[in-house]
């Protein structure tokens, strides 16, 4: 009998196993380290392989950079930049890696969540920024402003866009923004703390003639909601008729849109979309849907979102359309968010209207066409609704 020492027989035993996997073709690969044997799948270690040359450009050029650059980047720096690279790649302006800050301002935006003083404000035709609303329990609100008031300077700046004075309006919740407005001829100055506001996405209101009205600025994650319980009001208020405004209405969520056809539309398809491949997935309204006649309102601004609900109400002569011809954004994105906060916003399909029309960079011509007057206060476009109406 021969005698073998645990330690070495247990050797001889490991070894003859891997000798067995290997000679076998089991498809096992082994990596040695220095007090370490891994026993890799082949699969993976192919992988791997495929992995590890397809950036090792990538590796040397970032070493070259770290270990002999003239200029220190940060590393994580460096992978935004790569990861944006990436994704511009797409020639797609509606494709976009978001760092962990640039998602969660996205995701605010398309919430209806900023942080400001709670007003919103737009340039009329001789310049001037006018509120034309100002937030219940605003820090605006509460420090007096009105709408009508016009917007003079803040920080004591004046502003030229409406996108430059928003964004100075704007900032951390509890720090202070200097506002001058004017009103009846007398100008003011006020400090206000800013706060942390949900913008309601759906406003209404009855116009002259009982004709029922009710605007959606944009498709938040509860605009649908909002919208359902304005439409019940009218209904309940038994408005003549109700103008639908999406005018300047960029989009959001394409469910909320979807659910809102729903209710405006009887049994029938709102929108397809269509994947890469060519597959189809169809959304149908079903058969109960409001009884009041509608006009919807849309202008060369009314995109993405607003444009699938204006084909399906067009298509389906659920209502007329007035206005100008819609942006023509007929695409979708997902979202798809990684732990460390960052992500990555995909058009990943592209919708059609119920007949099959094409949206995307075509639009939706309204049934009648009318141009707002430049200098002038009257809406046509809202006039030539109510007087459909009629």
């Amino acid at each position: 009998m021969i005698k073998i020492k645990k330690s070495r027989f247990i050797l001889i035993i490991v070894s003859v196993i891997i000798a067995t996997l290997v000679v076998t073709g089991v498809g096992l690969y082994i990596f040695s380290a220095v007090n370490d044997v891994t026993i890799v799948n082949k699969s993976n270690y192919t992988k791997m392989e495929k992995i590890s040359k397809k950036y090792a450009k990538l590796y040397s050029i970032q070493n070259a950079i770290n270990t002999k650059g003239l200029w220190k980047v940060s590393e994580a720096k460096q992978m935004n930049a790569i990861y944006k690279g990436l994704v511009n790649s797409l020639d797609d302006e509606y494709s976009v890696y978001m760092t962990k800050s640039e998602a969660k301002k996205w995701n605010s935006y398309v919430n209806g969540t900023f942080y400001g003083i709670g007003v919103s404000f737009s340039k009329d035709d001789k310049g001037h920024f006018v509120i034309f609303k100002v937030f219940a329990d605003s820090p605006a609100k509460n420090a007096g402003l009105k709408s009508g008031d016009r917007i003079l300077k803040v920080n004591g700046k004046t502003y030229k866009s409406s996108d430059a004075i928003a964004k100075a309006i704007r900032g951390k919740e509890g720090t202070s923004v200097s506002v001058t407005y004017s009103r009846g001829g007398v100008t003011k100055t006020k400090k206000i703390i800013r706060a942390e506001l949900a913008e309601d996405s759906v406003y209404s209101s009855v116009l002259k003639g009982n004709i029922g009205y009710i605007w959606i600025s944009a498709f938040s994650e509860n605009t649908a909601s909002e919208f359902k319980t304005e439409l019940k009001a009218m209904e309940n208020k038994n408005v003549k008729g109700l103008v639908i405004d999406i005018r300047e209405n960029g989009g959001g969520y394409t469910e909320q849109g979807i659910k809102i056809a729903d209710m405006l539309l009887p049994e029938g398809t709102i929108t397809y979309m269509q994947d890469k491949n060519g597959k189809k997935t169809y959304y149908n309204s079903k058969e109960s849907c409001t009884k009041l006649k509608y006009v919807l309102l849309v202008d060369g601004n009314t995109a993405s979102t607003s444009e699938i609900l204006a084909a399906a109400i067009k298509d389906n002569k659920g209502g007329k359309l007035v206005g100008t011809t819609t942006y023509g954004k007929g695409i979708v994105q997902g979202e798809y968010s990684f732990k460390d906060g960052s992500a990555l916003k995909l058009t990943i399909y592209q919708y059609f209207s119920p007949n099959g029309h094409k949206i995307h960079k075509i639009g939706v011509k309204p049934n009648y066409v009318v141009k707002l007057k430049s200098g002038s206060k009257t809406d046509y476009q809202l006039k030539k609704a109510i007087e459909l109406l009629k």
